[in-house]
């Protein structure tokens, strides 16, 4: 994902990256498990850091094949090698150890990693109805047209829980803790673009297996440079938003549908 973001300014793409290593190494706050297995070494941790900056684009991922392998617990993975591994690369940068570019790359494989697992934590309670949290971006003070919206789609059969008027770190919260099917994000225009960049790379972390889309006056002209954040939809006309979130619904009922089906079979 911040490999694809290359193409915005050095300065910009920093940001990022310490959004996304901060996000990472906090990880372990809100997974409350007990942990079975033996945390790795330093050396280890080291050697797992180094695969993440290597020029080998799946030297880390292989280290995470070979201990899913060995059936080792997905919360084990997070917690003890790529919230770790998030800290310890956090540490090397402050210490001048790595380059930015370097960080960048490592950083963007354990994002790529992490939502490679995301499946692992699909949650087993099934919405009945139709879940959306509308938010603005923040900043964002044109939300009217985000309002009329939430009233169109709850007229439609939509239960929308509104996000307006919160900072970044208060609208992560919000968000981590508000159970929904879609999560749909609404900016006024390109001015925007940066502090929506920083919430989307946060929410691809907070909630790995929720789908993010996007809507707002001009969103389509500024499309390309959206391409990088692997959004689930960009819609300017609130009928093809409610197309594709009706999709997106069906998708997801089927899909814990599957795994109830699933896991009875396995009783």
């Amino acid at each position: 994902m911040l490999r694809r973001a290359k193409s915005l300014p050095e300065d910009k793409v920093e940001s990022l990256a310490r959004e996304a290593l901060r996000r990472l190494a906090e990880r372990d706050v809100s997974l409350d498990t007990t942990l079975h297995d033996i945390a790795p070494s330093e050396e280890v941790l080291a050697d797992f850091c180094a695969a993440l900056i290597s020029e080998n684009d799946t030297a880390a991922a292989d280290i995470i094949l070979r201990l899913n392998a060995k059936q080792v617990s997905p919360e084990f993975v997070y917690l003890s090698y790529l919230a770790a591994a998030a800290r310890m690369l956090g540490d090397w940068w402050e210490e001048d150890r790595v380059g930015f570019w370097q960080v960048t790359v490592g950083t963007g494989r354990l994002l790529a990693i992490m939502r490679s697992m995301s499946h692992l934590f699909e949650s087993t309670v099934r919405l009945e109805q139709k879940t959306a949290i509308f938010a603005s971006v923040p900043g964002e003070q044109h939300v009217l047209g985000m309002h009329m919206a939430a009233d169109l789609f709850q007229k439609d059969g939509w239960n929308i829980a509104m996000k307006v008027g919160l900072d970044h770190d208060q609208l992560i919260s919000e968000i981590e803790h508000t159970p929904t099917d879609v999560i749909g994000l609404s900016m006024g225009g390109g001015h925007a673009l940066d502090a929506l960049s920083k919430l989307v790379v946060a929410l691809h972390i907070s909630r790995p297996n929720t789908p993010i889309v996007l809507s707002g006056h001009g969103v389509m002209s500024i499309r390309p440079k959206l391409a990088w954040m692997e959004l689930d939809g960009v819609f300017e006309d609130v009928d093809e938003a409610k197309s594709k979130m009706n999709e997106i619904w069906e998708l997801r009922k089927d899909r814990s549908h599957l795994h109830v089906v699933r896991t009875a079979d396995k009783g």
